[in-house]
């Protein structure tokens, strides 16, 4: 597997409202805010690289970036949430897939069903190359 760009698509299934921002965040402590929808879900839109694992023999996925957590095998992105005041207060982690059975195209998506505890709870199977189905999570 050759190192690639792909774009992470996680879509957040019920928010709940939120005082303040709530986006994935970046190593600087930056949030990218969702863009809502329709049906009263938020997408979060980031670029991610991806690559194979180095020692792995082949077929487990590394990711990397600014928005990319965690070591090598424990990779996530953080749902994070923004107090009043701006600091963050609070943030749920969205695993990253170890094993790399996804086709590698241009985008992989998630949905989060649940982001209340320090990890979050994904929908259906996890990542997928596909975007989910209109009301299905």
């Amino acid at each position: 597997m050759a190192e690639g760009v792909v774009r992470a698509v996680v879509t957040w299934a019920s928010p709940p409202e939120h005082p303040a921002g709530v986006g994935l965040q970046d190593k600087t402590g930056e949030l990218v805010e969702g863009v809502g929808s329709e049906d009263g879900a938020r997408r979060y839109t980031v670029d991610i690289t991806v690559r194979e694992r180095r020692g792995s023999g082949g077929g487990e996925a590394d990711f990397g970036g600014p928005f990319v957590f965690g070591t090598a095998g424990d990779r996530f992105l953080y749902l994070s949430f923004q107090g009043t005041g701006g600091s963050l207060v609070r943030r749920s982690k969205i695993a990253l897939p170890r094993d790399w059975a996804l086709p590698v195209g241009d985008e992989i998506h998630v949905t989060v069903i649940d982001a209340d505890g320090s990890r979050a709870v994904l929908g259906g199977t996890g990542w997928s190359a596909a975007a989910p189905e209109k009301g299905r999570p």
